[in-house]
């Protein structure tokens, strides 16, 4: 059996942000001459250090690869806590520092595009009326890229379409309210104003889908298959409406998009919905945030006001 009492002592009595700073930049840099440089020590200063938490805690946590180094499973293990403690002390930092100049604080927030013309402008209104102070980052992209920004700490929440199968330990969602797809088409494509329109109608037709790693496009691709179409050839991947609304305006081009963004678009005479059922396709908009890492009071009140934007637009939905 191991002898856990070293690494007890060492971390209640010895470990301090220093060490956890150089375990991270070690992990990153992976070599001891540009860690030394980053940190502005000596290399002997950093392997001495290196060593001696190495010994104090009893395990090896770096060991030789090539002309560099890399952690052991152990160094693994530390390094990964290691981040997590610099950044709550560096939100730490920047919460104190806000309330200290009156700032308030700062919020980052990874949106998808179902929600950019929606709750969106409406929740940031309601923040400003309340709350002019805070500073607030609104970053738009893909669910992976913005799945990957919340692990890595770089933003605070995700505010799109939430799917279970995406859904993670770390991970915690809030349903805000459901805003089905839809199929759609230019107003000028004769499929708009087919009678007793099917499946087989849409065969061989060209698409805009959003990116293939997405939920929604692998998705759509088996409800197609599903209903005898074959794989679309013509295929762009886009989740920028800015871009696709004009495309889809020239036939014979399909795509998907929310109900209410497709109701503004039908009643501009710009596209036209298809009467058909895309069954379990569509998912509810909501918030993703981790419970790894505590949020704000900046973002908890923008979560808040969300939640305010979302009732208010589930109501004009509804009606």
């Amino acid at each position: 059996m191991i002898d856990t009492l070293p690494i007890e002592k060492y971390f209640a009595r010895h470990l301090k942000i220093k060490h956890l700073r150089l375990l991270v930049e070690l992990a990153d840099k992976q070599t001891v001459a540009q860690v030394a440089a980053t940190l502005h020590v000596s290399q002997p200063a950093v392997s001495k250090m290196l060593g001696e938490m190495e010994e104090g805690i009893g395990v090896k946590l770096f060991e030789r690869a090539g002309r560099g180094i890399k952690p052991t499973p152990s160094g693994e293990c530390l390094i990964r806590h290691a981040r997590e403690v610099l950044f709550n002390l560096q939100k730490a930092h920047q919460e104190m520092r806000s309330l200290a100049t009156g700032t308030v604080g700062k919020v980052s927030v990874g949106i998808l595009s179902v929600v950019s013309t929606t709750i969106i402008p409406k929740a940031v209104k309601i923040l400003k009326a309340s709350w002019p102070n805070v500073t607030l980052c609104i970053m738009d992209g893909t669910v992976d890229q913005q799945l990957q920004d919340l692990r890595e700490g770089k933003i605070d929440l995700i505010i799109g379409r939430v799917f279970s199968e995406r859904a993670a330990e770390h991970l915690q969602e809030e349903v805000l309210y459901d805003d089905p797809l839809v199929i759609v088409t230019s107003a000028k494509n004769p499929l708009a104003r087919r009678d007793n329109l099917t499946w087989m109608d849409l065969n061989n037709l060209p698409w805009i889908l959003s990116v293939e790693e997405s939920p929604t496009h692998q998705r759509m691709i088996n409800l197609l298959a599903k209903n005898g179409l074959n794989k679309p050839t013509d295929v762009i991947e886009s989740v920028s409406r800015s871009v696709n609304v004009p495309l889809l305006m020239e036939p014979p081009r399909l795509g998907l998009l929310s109900l209410s963004a497709a109701r503004q678009l039908v009643a501009e005479g710009v596209l036209q919905i298809l009467p058909l059922n895309l069954g379990h396709l569509p998912s509810p908009v909501g918030m993703i945030w981790t419970k790894t890492r505590p949020l704000s009071h900046a973002a908890m009140t923008f979560q808040d006001c969300i939640r305010q934007a979302s009732l208010s637009y589930k109501n004009m939905l509804i009606n």
